[in-house]
């Protein structure tokens, strides 16, 4: 059975998640930057951008649904002393998420990449047994440092929403890291420029956190983004509007489900992978 949140007050969350993030402070890059010749102080030629298959929904496609939890993870990592109640529940301890990873795989459940999510919903192929999508919001460096090793020992995949504006930021991911990610055969899609709720802001803020953060992982990876996903899950009309505006195909929210459909592409639901689930809890969740 899915795990219970923490209960607290909305607006007491609000002031709790704009103040830490999606989760509060974190540790420092441990490097990514753009590589240097050895001993010749000249740059070295960058690897080939990766190649990823064009998600754009084809005219007349029917309506079609198709059951898959989306698992949301935020950070792996020590809990930080003095953590509030919001940034504690969205860090899970490593030792916890390789469990976790683990008891999936022995469980039988294979990890989607949203290319087969898109080719299951607009073009009707069929999804591995067991299917589950491993999303991971904010990108924070755990998401090179912790969690990319395990997906790879485990042959795994996941998308990983990275918040474009702090690629400079201390304990957040370099633009390298995030092409490191993306070059390890992960999906990575937008969480923004800065992390603001896109309901409180005017149109062309929106269009800027929407479209320009778009563009700006597009220049950092080298090819398309189809993939979106809200701060604090927070969305309507106006939004999804600038969301569609802003050519993404996918959009991914916090609200509870497992069922994907065409009909509704740019409010996919997740389920919430908090401090508090253990690894039976995560093979619950995707089963439910």
């Amino acid at each position: 059975m899915p795990a219970r949140r923490l209960a607290i007050p909305p607006l007491v969350a609000l002031v709790l998640l704009v103040a830490a993030g999606c989760g509060g402070g974190g540790d420092k890059p441990a490097g990514g930057g753009g590589s240097t010749g050895a001993g010749t102080g000249t740059t070295a030629k960058p690897p080939a951008p990766r190649q990823v298959a064009r998600l754009v929904p084809p005219a007349g496609a029917p309506v079609r649904t198709v059951r898959v939890p989306v698992l949301t993870y935020h950070r792996v990592a020590p809990l930080r002393p003095g953590a509030n109640a919001i940034e504690t529940d969205l860090t899970v301890e490593p030792a916890t998420f390789v469990a976790s990873i683990q008891a999936l795989r022995v469980a039988g459940f294979h990890t989607v990449s949203q290319g087969q999510v898109f080719d299951a919903l607009w073009r009707g192929h069929r999804l591995p047994a067991k299917p589950v999508l491993l999303t991971v919001d904010d990108g924070y460096v755990d998401d090179v440092t912790r969690i990319l090793p395990v997906l790879r020992r485990e042959r795994m995949v996941a998308t990983f929403f990275v918040i474009t504006g702090r690629f400079h930021e201390p304990g957040f991911l370099t633009a390298g890291q995030v092409r490191a990610l993306d070059r390890a055969g992960m999906d990575v899609g937008d969480h923004t420029r800065s992390h603001v709720d896109l309901t409180l802001i005017p149109a062309a803020q929106v269009t800027e956190q929407t479209a320009g953060s778009r563009r700006a992982l597009e220049r950092t990876l080298g090819h398309p983004v189809y993939t979106f996903a809200y701060p604090y899950g927070r969305h309507d009309a106006a939004v999804e509007a600038a969301v569609r505006r802003a050519g993404f195909t996918m959009a991914y929210t916090t609200a509870y489900g497992t069922s994907l459909s065409t009909a509704a592409p740019l409010t996919m639901p997740r389920l919430h992978v908090g401090r508090a689930v253990s690894p039976e809890g995560v093979v619950g969740l995707a089963g439910s």
